[in-house]
């Protein structure tokens, strides 16, 4: 038996237990964003924790360790603040958007696609580095430059994955 036919039953039953519908806009990443960071969590963490390793020092457990606190609780907040906005802003938002408020819908899309990025970006950068910065008994402004760094590569990592499963 190929590793093929041993992969397909068992991705065919998750397919069947999680069915997600999929619409073909470019806000689908960000709606999906709860199961993709069940797959992309890992890699974030080991990309940061490189970054982290390499620019900051310490050693590399350390540093992994510490890059896993730190996203940890950047995810709970990110998804805490997405729970708690969403309900609030979201329909208007959906509104504005489908509607068309100005320009065209290219346009608005990556208008919110560049602010949810921005603001998921600060979110991540801010809390990782308050995490950080206490594991390591530093100031903010001491590893803020670093974290900014391996914040940057992974959502320039994560922004082209999702223009990749865009089009």
């Amino acid at each position: 038996m190929t590793m093929r036919s041993k992969i397909f039953p068992c991705l065919s039953a998750i397919t069947f237990c999680f069915p997600l519908s999929a619409h073909a806009n470019a806000i689908v990443p960000y709606m999906v964003v709860p199961w993709g960071q069940v797959f992309l969590l890992p890699l974030v963490i080991l990309i940061e924790g490189a970054i982290l390793y390499k620019l900051a020092g310490n050693r590399v457990m350390v540093a992994m360790f510490q890059s896993f606190l730190a996203n940890i609780v950047s995810t709970v907040i990110g998804a805490a603040l997405y729970f708690a906005i969403m309900p609030l802003v979201g329909r208007h938002l959906f509104e504005w958007w489908f509607k068309g408020g100005f320009a065209s819908e290219a346009i608005r899309n990556a208008g919110i696609a560049l602010c949810f990025a921005v603001a998921l970006w600060t979110i991540s950068w801010v809390s990782e580095t308050l995490v950080i910065a206490r594991l390591r008994k530093t100031t903010f402004k001491g590893i803020a430059p670093t974290i900014a760094w391996a914040n940057v590569v992974t959502y320039v990592l994560l922004l082209a994955l999702s223009l990749a499963l865009t089009f």
